[in-house]
């Protein structure tokens, strides 16, 4: 098909698809990329003088010539080829211009090596706000056998209109190669946001934490590192993270208001890519729209769920997108996200006027099918990119492909009409994108650049003047930011998407009033967990074993400490900056009452957060975006001047003081203090913002003496793990171990073999007499006289530091608590232990195996002949007359040997949590006589109960150290 052909076709389907058509295409001329003596459309004269950008590519391929689609979980992505073109106006007779391959230079690329001259890829541009810069991302040519780390990385470039100058932002080499930078954007205040690999505080952060620096990997794949949110100067200097995620922060943009808008991919415990917003300086995070309804499985299990991509803002402030199969499709159909008045697709936010019916509608004038697989034919084309016109007209520049059908036998190119959609085994052709201006008021669309077999044109932007968005500058707390940390303000942890939420204790009080009234023995929620991500090296920084993650799921924790929850179920906590972390609920003994929060918080230094309170995931709700909540469940003080209900707080000089209406508990604890003695300040706390500990402390800093008495006071202190230290190691620095000693850096690292196995084996006094764990819960034992034996451990569980038979990389003790095993008995011979339990036995023990009870023939011969269930094994034999039967087989005495069977074990602990793992700590709670051999009461004390507590709330990992499990 030669270029006239198909520029007939493409004006016989665009008057097929379109409701009205601008004046057609009247000649064949031209028509390359290039754009000169492009089809005779009449220009729109609004538009004509606005130059425009875009790129122009071969059709992405791989080795076998299959297409390679975009994949929005893969945003290094290389297609080599691309090119970057400016046309001076926005007609399709206007000659395209190449500006990215200057960067380039021929005599820098010899033609031996690069005999199709460099192939290098751009993506991303984006535009300034004065119309006269440019910004993208570009990537050289691959280096002909060069390892994959050796390889050129994503640079984001320059280009300015008025001067012609490309250049590249960061302009020393090594800086430049030092992360994968993508996604470019103009910041209000002259700086320029990206999405980086560079993790730059975070890798600083690592050297804080005594490891060396290197680019963390997503959750899911260690080697593939994770982007998150950076700025810098447009010099290249001053790059600053602003994002700490562990998965992908990609395709940023700006909102009006001056807030910045990703895409973040969050792996912690789903799959799920949702709209989040930041501010310039990474303060407030938090999600923005589409927690569950960017989310949604589809019907049919041949599909995957439909992504966004190519995200821009619309004059309006809502957000335009592509969506489509990520991996599937090279291009989807068009929508607009109202995150203004929605936070997922049928929940308006409260207050907010929508400008739309719904969060998320489709634009396109006609509809787009975006479902993969074959067959699958959207009449009406697909849509690569797209780009708002800025002139009030509700136009788009887009990238498009038309319709055409291909029949399989001629390969003849068809238009898709009703008629040609009908013939068997029809076929979609190869795309056809070209640029177009796209008028969704009028339903009509003009060319700009013509379609080219082979080709796509994508990425297209005008370069218009526009009005930028307002400059945003955040407020921080400079005495906080000193301390590098942030603070979490939760106003409730009973407040559960606005409704009053008891963790399941259905004796605890009814509401929150009664709540923040009661005695702390009746108030579920009582500590606040933080938890802190381990960013995983890759394969070259550190190559450890997968069994270094034990049965956790591939997960390893850090604890920042613990902060307690005050009456009416507030906390207000110091958070060390710039760590992603999590929060746990906690009872009185230190373990999770809360469902796991999946999602990765973050402060900046000096940041103040504050949330109403705690969600459910599988709710349809604004999953923590402030604004779009229900109403705070707890409003605070209902009126100044007068103290919470049964509580009295004081001034430092001792004096009562009452809080102000509005204030939660928290709140007002960080401005008055408890005395012992009531105008003796000497037996007041000092007045301070509450810091964690790592230690699980309370102390009754509420109750009024005059109306009941205080609550007990207790401790889980590391410092009490052993009278020895050396028995058992405290997972966390000796300086953070202090009452007062916590600071931004300190960290709870619990691995198995160090911090728990010891548990095992200290020796320690019960009832007057030295024991160990391992005494009874061990295959080998010694009698009276010394002499080694078998036993079977006790209940079932040995807990020895020998290599498991289900792993030898892990001791048999972690194995045993954590894995479902089989029961074991003595062998025969008593020399040791079998999986093979007989269905019964003749001479009873304690083993609980039952006694065979043995059918006798006529002839006193035992039998099966009648018996349903027979227990005994036996063998087929054939008597004279050539009949088959099945007798006994005996043994040596005589009697029929007993079938045997393998019987489970469930493992007494579970990565569930420590509230899962009820069988392991009733031993240490409760005794039956009846039925307990052993009362293992006082045998683990309160705070060797607490670590176990927490190690196993944080999904009991062998490690929580990676670089702790190499020698």
């Amino acid at each position: 098909m030669n270029l006239c052909e198909s520029l007939l076709r493409q004006r016989f389907l665009l008057a097929a698809s379109l409701l009205v058509l601008l004046p057609g295409l009247s000649s064949c001329g031209g028509g390359s990329g290039g754009g000169s003596n492009g089809g005779g459309q009449q220009p729109d004269p609004v538009v004509v003088d606005l130059p425009i950008a875009y790129i122009e590519r071969p059709i992405p391929l791989d080795e076998d010539g299959e297409p390679v689609f975009p994949d929005v979980f893969e945003p290094a992505a290389f297609n080599p080829g691309a090119k970057l073109f400016i046309k001076a106006r926005a007609t399709a007779q206007a000659a395209a211009v190449d500006i990215s391959s200057a960067a380039f230079p021929l005599e820098d690329f010899p033609v031996e090596d690069f005999p199709d001259g460099p192939l290098y890829d751009v993506k991303d541009i984006s535009v300034h706000p004065d119309g006269q810069k440019l910004i993208f991302a570009m990537r050289a040519p691959e280096i002909e056998g060069a390892d994959e780390e050796d390889q050129p990385t994503w640079n984001i470039w320059e280009y300015q209109l008025e001067t012609k100058v490309l250049r590249r932002i960061i302009s020393a080499d090594i800086v430049a190669e030092a992360g994968q930078d993508i996604s470019p954007r103009y910041l209000t205040d002259g700086r320029i946001l990206f999405a980086s690999t560079r993790q730059t505080r975070s890798k600083a952060i690592l050297l804080d934490d005594g490891k060396p620096q290197y680019i963390a990997g997503i959750d899911s794949d260690r080697n593939e590192p994770a982007y998150v949110l950076h700025t810098m100067k447009d010099d290249g200097t001053d790059i600053q993270q602003i994002t700490y995620n562990q998965s992908h922060d990609i395709q940023p943009g700006l909102l009006p208001d001056g807030r910045v808008f990703y895409m973040r991919w969050d792996r912690l415990g789903n799959n799920n890519l949702s709209l989040y917003t930041v501010n310039p300086d990474g303060t407030n995070s938090q999600i923005y729209y589409g927690h569950n309804s960017l989310n949604e499985s589809p019907d049919d299990d041949t599909q995957t769920t439909p992504r966004l991509f190519n995200l821009n803002t619309m004059p309006d402030g809502r957000i335009a997108a592509i969506l489509k199969p990520s991996g599937a499709l090279l291009g989807g159909d068009m929508v607009v996200i109202d995150g203004a008045g929605f936070s997922e697709n049928n929940r308006p936010v409260p207050g907010a006027t929508g400008m739309s019916a719904a969060g998320q509608e489709r634009i396109s004038i006609l509809p787009v099918n975006i479902r993969e697989g074959d067959g699958e034919i959207s009449t009406h084309g697909r849509f690569a990119s797209l780009y708002p016109l800025y002139d009030g007209t509700n136009r788009l520049l887009v990238s498009w492909s038309q319709c055409r059908l291909q029949e399989p036998l001629t390969e003849r190119l068809l238009p898709c009409t009703e008629a040609n959609l009908a013939i068997p085994d029809i076929e979609e052709a190869e795309p056809f994108y070209g640029i177009w201006i796209y008028n969704i008021a009028q339903q009509t669309q003009q060319p700009v650049v013509l379609a080219k077999a082979g080709v796509m044109y994508t990425d297209a932007v005008s370069l218009e003047k526009i009005t930028p968005p307002t400059y945003f500058r955040s407020e921080v707390d400079t005495q906080l930011a000193q301390e590098a940390v942030g603070v979490l303000h939760i106003r409730s942890v009973y407040d559960v998407d606005g409704v009053f939420g008891r963790y399941g204790f259905n004796n605890a009080p009814a509401n929150l009033a009664a709540m923040a009234a009661a005695p702390a023995s009746q108030r579920p929620a009582r500590f606040l967990r933080l938890i802190k991500a381990v960013s995983m090296p890759d394969n070259d920084t550190l190559d450890f074993e997968g069994t270094a993650f034990g049965v956790s799921g591939g997960v390893m924790r850090e604890i920042l400490g613990y902060a307690p929850i005050e009456p009416d179920g507030s906390v207000k906590v110091k958070v060390p900056a710039d760590v992603a972390f999590t929060i746990e609920i906690l009872d009185a003994n230190g373990r999770r009452i809360s469902p796991l929060h999946n999602n990765w918080l973050q402060l900046r230094p000096g940041e103040v957060r504050e949330c109403n309170g705690c969600h459910n995931n599988q709710n349809d709700v604004a999953h923590g975006r402030a604004g779009a909540e229900a109403v705070a469940l707890n409003q605070g003080a209902a009126t100044s001047g007068v103290q919470f209900l049964n509580t009295i707080r004081f001034d430092a000089l001792g004096t009562p003081i009452a809080p102000s209406m509005g204030e939660t508990m928290a709140e007002f604890a960080t401005r008055s203090t408890f005395c012992e003695t009531p105008g003796n300040p000497a037996s007041c706390t000092p007045v301070a913002q509450r810091q964690p500990s790592v230690d699980i402390v309370f102390n009754d800093e509420w109750t009024d003496t005059t109306v009941r008495a205080k609550d007990t006071s207790f401790e889980y202190r590391y410092s009490a793990l052993a009278e020895d230290p050396a028995q058992i190691h405290a997972p966390t620095a000796e300086a953070c171990i202090d009452p007062d000693g916590w600071s931004s850096l300190c960290r709870v690292i619990i691995n198995y073999e160090t911090h728990i196995q010891p548990l095992w084996e200290r020796s320690r006094m019960v009832d007057a007499v030295e024991r160990q764990c391992i005494g009874c819960h061990s295959r080998n034992t010694t009698d009276a006289n010394g002499n080694a034996l078998v036993q079977v451990p006790a209940g079932q569980l040995e807990l020895t530091n020998q290599p498991s038979d289900l792993n030898n990389d892990h001791m048999t003790a972690y194995r045993e608590l954590l894995s479902a095993d089989l029961r074991q008995i003595l062998t025969d011979d008593m020399a040791g232990l079998t999986d093979n339990i007989p269905v019964c036995e003749f001479v009873v023990d304690e083993d609980a195996i039952p006694e065979c009870v043995v059918t006798l023939d006529v002839d006193g011969n035992p039998t099966c002949e009648g018996v349903v269930d027979c227990p005994f094994v036996q063998q087929e034999v054939t008597d004279e007359l050539g009949v088959v039967e099945l007798v006994l087989v005996l043994d040596a005495d005589g009697n029929p040997i007993p079938l045997t069977r393998q019987i489970g074990v469930s493992p007494s602990m579970s990565t569930g949590g420590a509230r899962a793992s009820a069988r392991f700590f009733n031993r240490f709670a409760n005794f039956d006589a009846a039925t307990d051999t052993v009362d293992h009461r006082g045998w683990l004390n309160n705070s060797e109960l607490k670590l176990l507590s927490e190690w196993l709330d944080i999904r009991a990992a062998y490690y929580n150290n990676p670089f702790d499990s190499v020698d």
